[in-house]
């Protein structure tokens, strides 16, 4: 289960690469005094937490130190007492997306076989593609969620993985707990799946919870989270795995490092500062039903959104709403095919928001 010499310089290669095309269109406008408005990258604009933030200034002074065994260790017994899973289920990373890129790797060895959707979140399918993976993408279904009828249908004896974001990104539509647990009990138990619940914080609805109960089954199931959303921590990268022991054991070894001193110090405050986590959410989700309500209003077509996101149909192609939108400093999601006219906007401060949906109805009229 570990990782060659050669397998990290390919991995490392790819992250070299990079998301450059709104990095670099930030950096043109900030290089000619212009601050653009950033809606592109699914950020909380609220964090970190007033308790992150003490936390980190007054851990700035140990920030040429790497994070002391035993730290790591407290943050991964805060986060099992959290989850209610022994600490041994735990994995940490820097931000889950180093843990997606690990389990792509993971799973993606000699030419494994694993299926996803069509649109989602592509870093584990980019690391696994890096390992030989064969990668089966299952298109959405017509309300743009998980088809996991079609997705169950594409298991073969090869698969290795089923990877499955919920809420999905971009389209930021999701799958129901009993649903989802139903699906992986008719699965083959040799198979993992992967459920990357980033967005899971921002859900509504008596059916939408997390399924890292699962974890105890006798299912292989890898449930990932993120302090880069709703804790508002995006910048400073520190996300876990929860999965049951021996799949920990195998991901802890794939993984190429550990979160920093500051990040693991932040992460421990910000899980208990509850009142920091609701008002986030409740303003979150008081924005996202005004752009929904102002999408309807204008005509406009979107997914049902559960996360800190809309995904929605600009009526033209995206290329062509993104140039309008940056000529008004605006940065808006990329390219999602097959969706060519659609565009997966963040969900900013109010400011922002009222920002955005001036720019919209201006758009719309030209």
């Amino acid at each position: 289960m570990s990782l060659s010499r050669r397998d990290l310089l390919t991995a490392s290669a790819l992250l070299l690469a990079g998301p450059g095309g709104a990095l670099r269109a930030a950096g043109k406008e900030a290089a000619r005094g212009e601050t653009p408005l950033v809606l592109c990258w699914n950020e909380n604009p609220y964090g970190p937490s007033p308790a992150a933030r003490l936390a980190v200034s007054r851990a700035i002074a140990q920030g040429c130190r790497y994070p002391a065994d035993a730290e790591i260790q407290e943050l991964v017994e805060a986060l099992a007492g959290h989850e209610r899973i022994g600490a041994d289920c735990i994995v940490t990373g820097t931000g889950s997306g180093e843990l997606l890129c690990a389990l792509g790797l993971l799973c993606g060895r000699d030419g494994g076989e694993i299926i996803a959707a069509a649109p989602t979140y592509a870093e584990l399918p980019d690391y696994a593609r890096l390992r030989g993976a064969t990668l089966k993408f299952v298109p959405v279904d017509a309300g743009l969620r998980h088809d996991l009828p079609a997705m169950r249908a594409a298991v073969s004896e090869r698969t290795r993985a089923i990877y499955i974001c919920n809420p999905n990104n971009p389209t930021g539509t999701v799958v129901g707990a009993s649903e989802l647990r139903a699906f992986v009990a008719a699965l083959p138990e040799r198979l993992i799946t992967i459920v990357d619940e980033a967005y899971m914080d921002f859900t509504v609805g008596a059916d939408v919870a997390s399924v890292a109960d699962l974890v105890g089954t006798s299912h292989r199931v890898v449930v990932l989270r993120t302090f880069s959303k709703i804790h508002g921590m995006a910048g400073l990268r520190c996300g876990y795995a929860i999965a049951r022991p021996d799949l920990a054991a195998a991901l802890s070894a794939t993984r190429m490092s550990t979160p920093n001193i500051l990040a693991v110090r932040a992460a421990r405050a910000s899980l208990g500062d509850r009142a920091f986590l609701t008002d986030c959410r409740r303003r979150i989700l008081a924005s996202r039903t005004r752009i929904t309500t102002e999408l309807a209003r204008l005509g406009l077509r979107y997914a049902e959104p559960q996360g800190n996101f809309v995904f929605f149909d600009t009526g033209m192609p995206l290329a062509r709403f993104t140039g309008l939108m940056r000529a008004r400093n605006i940065l808006v999601g990329r390219l999602f095919p097959p969706y060519e006219t659609w565009c997966r906007i963040t969900i900013g401060t109010e400011p922002e928001v009222s920002a955005f949906l001036d720019a919209l109805r201006a758009v719309k009229v030209s």
